[in-house]
């Protein structure tokens, strides 16, 4: 078994899936997302951030951190440490309907025999475990994973082959035939689209995806997801990293969104979650 790089551990979440939650933030994705918010994630080795001035926030205390200081994103966690960790919320989850939520980066990338261990044992304990993923892996891995998985939160960034390899360096074909399977398998499925302005809101790809959904997939939720820049500072603080910027929605904008999908036919469709 090989231990994964984690880069963060969010506490008291309440996005990421239903109820308070706490979110794993495993680090190496395939995917090369140009609006990526989490820059920090997509390589699997730790990583220097520099912080270049005063009362920049540490990701992870409330502290100051002073011009100058490098702080390694990355970390090991056996997963005896790391479930007992998780494990010191479970009076949260419970009040909540609330539970464990693995993303990244990307966790299904990660060693398998890692996320099995992890995800048994917070399932034979009866906390509830969610899967926040881009869907690009072999769907052998999914496999092994969904009896312990309570719901997939599954991202389509686009429909279209072309727009999505140029966007994120990846074909398509393998997520979309994934979530087809998952659905297809009676995976507990919640769709989740980044709104990327002049990517996925251009011409007609916003109902190719909804076309998509609606035709193959048994998706109860539906979480559109506004782009933001709050991935440029991380970037910046990332020797040899640039950041692509698009124009961010407006909360009109994704009004329109929501409405056009809830004329589609999709009753449960909110913005972020």
């Amino acid at each position: 078994m090989a231990y994964p790089l984690i880069f963060d551990i969010q506490k008291f979440s309440i996005h990421d899936g239903a109820g308070i939650r706490t979110t794993v933030f495993f680090k190496g994705c395939p995917l090369r997302c140009a609006w990526c918010h989490n820059p920090e994630s997509q390589s699997f080795k730790a990583e220097r951030l520099l912080y270049s001035e005063r009362c920049i926030h540490c990701d992870h205390c409330s502290e100051e951190c002073p011009a100058g200081v490098r702080e390694t994103a990355g970390a090991e966690y056996p997963v005896d440490a790391l479930c007992a960790l998780l494990e010191r919320d479970r009076p949260f989850y419970d009040c909540s309907g609330g539970g464990v939520t693995l993303s990244g980066g990307e966790p299904m990338a990660q060693d398998e025999a890692y996320l099995l261990a992890v995800t048994k044992r917070l399932s034979r304990r009866g906390i509830r475990v969610d899967v926040d993923t881009c869907g690009y892996a072999p769907y052998a891995r999914f496999q092994s994973l969904l009896p312990y998985i309570d719901t997939f939160l599954y991202d389509i960034k686009a429909v279209d082959p072309v727009l999505h390899t140029r966007y994120t360096g990846i074909p398509n074909d393998l997520i979309l035939d994934n979530v087809r399977r998952l659905s297809g398998d009676g995976a507990r499925v919640n769709i989740r689209v980044p709104v990327i302005p002049g990517v996925n809101t251009a011409g007609m790809e916003m109902e190719r995806i909804m076309s998509f959904v609606r035709e193959n997939t048994r998706a109860e939720q539906v979480n559109l997801m506004p782009y933001h820049r709050l991935g440029q500072d991380k970037a910046a603080r990332l020797e040899g990293r640039e950041c692509v910027l698009f124009q961010e929605p407006t909360p009109e904008e994704m009004q329109e969104i929501v409405l056009i999908w809830r004329k589609a036919g999709f009753a449960e469709v909110c913005v972020g979650g």
